[in-house]
Formats: structure tokens, sequence, C-alpha cells
């Protein structure tokens, strides 16, 4: 059977200053709006805002906007991994799981809404109904009958449909029955995607006509992850735990990989805005305000020591939720670390921050230190 599938401001005082930026936003100095960087300038000590401080973070999603500004060959990356706060275009793909020669089994042919599905082999050919509770790789959202669709496209005698054909079907008829499935517990920009899985060229051959529509967590490659839980029973928000790291190309956040390996940051910690904003809908803005400071924190907890930052040539970034996201229930963030190129990209790192480690092939004290940022309110 085979599964279709597709497929996140800056620094803020001078150049002595530790650098921290959002995890959702493009370094732009001096904004605080997606694809922007958000920073604030330091203050002086006996100032009543803030006490003098290292350098502010930057959103992750303004980051990868201002990148595909640049590149325009890494959209793909902003599609399937949204790291912040771009427009509220759904993050509906589709990504196709390998095709296997068995016909549709009983675990494709039973499966109605509200299941779940997993598989391990690579070509889903072990594919069982699990309970939702359990890791899954698929929640299924409806069942289609191409047997009902006029004229005889899907008829007895057509031929398996093309991967182009299936992305379509995926488009137009799983996204409407999502839509229809999770209503406003839908996160646009949350880590679910609509797929569909078919039931394979054997399958196909052997009659079956039936599609499963449904959610998936799908990474920058492809790869399916397993979930937990009913879609609509779960914070939606894309987050990563404590000490992973996130890979990195060209200058993009791709998925977790070791530390060893390339990447572009490293997590420090998960926010729930609830425990500062209530229920209340907080502004980008008040946001960027709060996470500033929480995420310099939760990065000098990380390295041991706020100075640490600046020593290590490193930037604190931070992610955040747009008003959709929240009406889905989505409230948590990162924060992390990493460092940023003059281009306003990803440098890429090499080790976990805790340890030893390089930017571009560079030790830390090597490495430039982060432009300082303009203070967002101005």
């Amino acid at each position: 059977m085979t599964n279709e599938h597709d497929e996140r401001d800056e620094p803020s005082s001078g150049d002595d200053a530790a650098a921290e930026q959002p995890l959702d936003s493009a370094a732009e100095p001096g904004s605080d709006e997606p694809g922007e960087a958000a920073r604030s300038a330091p203050t002086d000590s006996s100032a009543t805002a803030a006490p003098k401080r290292p350098r502010k973070g930057l959103r992750i999603a303004a980051l990868v906007v201002l990148l595909i500004l640049v590149a325009g060959g890494v959209t793909s990356y902003v599609l399937t991994q949204d790291f912040g706060e771009q427009e509220d275009e759904p993050s509906l793909t589709t990504v196709a799981a390998p095709e296997t020669d068995a016909v549709a089994g009983e675990a494709f042919a039973s499966a109605e809404a509200g299941d779940c599905l997993f598989w391990e082999a690579g070509d889903a050919g072990d594919l069982s109904l699990v309970e939702c509770s359990e890791e899954h790789r698929f929640e299924v959202a409806s069942v289609m009958d191409l047997a009902h669709f006029p004229g005889t496209e899907f008829g007895p005698e057509a031929e398996f449909p093309s991967e182009l054909r299936f992305a379509e079907l995926r488009a137009q008829v799983c996204e409407p029955a999502v839509s229809d499935y999770l209503g406003a517990r839908f996160d646009p920009r949350g880590k679910f995607s609509v797929n569909l899985i078919n039931p394979g060229e054997a399958g196909w051959n052997a009659g079956e006509r039936t599609i499963r529509c449904g959610l998936q967590n799908v990474g920058t490659t492809g790869e399916v992850f397993a979930v937990r839980g009913h879609a609509a029973d779960q914070d939606q928000s894309v987050t990563w735990e404590p000490g992973e790291c996130i890979g990195i190309n060209h200058d993009i956040p791709t998925d977790p990989v070791p530390c060893e390996d390339p990447h572009a940051f490293e997590v420090v910690g998960i926010v729930n805005l609830v425990d500062e904003f209530g229920e209340g809908y907080p502004s980008t803005d008040d946001q960027d305000r709060f996470l500033d400071e929480r995420c310099r924190q939760l990065s000098a907890e990380f390295l041991g020591g706020p100075e640490r930052l600046e020593e290590l040539r490193l930037t604190a970034f931070w992610d955040t939720r747009t008003l959709s996201s929240w009406l889905a229930g989505s409230r948590l963030v990162n924060c992390a670390v990493g460092a940023q190129t003059e281009g306003a990209g990803f440098a890429t790192i090499a080790g976990s921050v805790r340890g030893e480690f390089t930017i571009n092939g560079q030790p830390p004290g090597d490495a430039p230190a982060p432009d300082a940022p303009e203070d967002p309110e101005n």
C-alpha cells in the first residue's frame, strides 16, 4: 500500500553582549515580525525597564522567511517544517509512502475515521491498526471510495493512479475531509499535515478503490514521525525536547539529528505561553518581549551561566504562535541556541553546545561574534 505525502529577531546589545534570537524569524535587525529578527537593545542597569543584558534573540521563522527570499530553492523546507509565524496558510501536505506488492490488507480495509495506523517497514507492508494512545504514524480522518467518482477514471479497468494524481486527490478530497474531521482544532502551523494512504498497486489491481485520508507528522525529509494520542486532544505545536539538535540544509533547519552531526540549533527548553499570558492570545510583540527574557534564562541554565552565550558566540532563538494556532489550542514554543551567519541564516554547528563544538568548522572562540541587534521598540 502507499501513503501519499509532501510535506518557523535579532540580538540586541553591543558587540560584547551575548546574542539571543527567536526560532521562528528571519533575522532582520530591529523587527519583531515573523520573517524578521526581533531583538531589543540593552538598557542601563539603573533603568526601570530591564537590566543591562546580552544581545537579544531571534524568532526562527523570520530566519527561514528571509532565506527563502535570498535562496528561493529552499521553499519546501518551510512548507514541510514550519518554525514560526508566517501567514496562516494551512500546512496541508501529501507524502507518498512506499508501494508494496501485497493486496491491501485487513488493517487498511477496516480502518475507519478516528482509527490509527502504524508500520515499521519502509514499504508500509506491516501496516497495523493500533490504539491511538499508542505510537502511530497515521490518524484516519475519512474513508473515501473513488469508485463513486463520476466517469471511468477510477472504474474497474482503470490503471493505478500516478503519484501526481494522488497528490491532487489529497488536495481535492482529503483536505476538506480533515477540515471536517478536526474543525477548529486543526493548527495550520502545527506538527500535523494532511495525507492519504492508498491501497497500493496490487490492491488497486485486485479491485480496491478506497483511500484513507488523515493526519501525519512528517519531517522535512519525508520521514513520518510516530505520535501518540488523537490530534484533536493534544497541543499541536511543533516542539522538541531540551538537548535535541535540529539538522541543517543550506542554512535552513530540518529534522532532529544527533548533536555530533551538523545542525542549526540545539533546544534548551519548551515554554508554555499560558503560564505568562493565560488563555488570551498574546500579540507577537508581547510574545517576543516575554520570550526574549525567558529564553535567555533557559539558555543560561542550559549552558551554565548568563555569560556563556557571549563567550561561546551563540545566539538564543525562539518561535511564536499565530492566532490561528492559538485558537486551535497550540500554546508551546521552543527556546534554542545556535549561531547566525552574516546573511541572517543559521550557521552550521557540530557537537552539543554543552560540550566541545564548532561553528562553521571553527571552535566557538574563533567564530565571529553575532552582530549587535537594534531595539525592537524602535
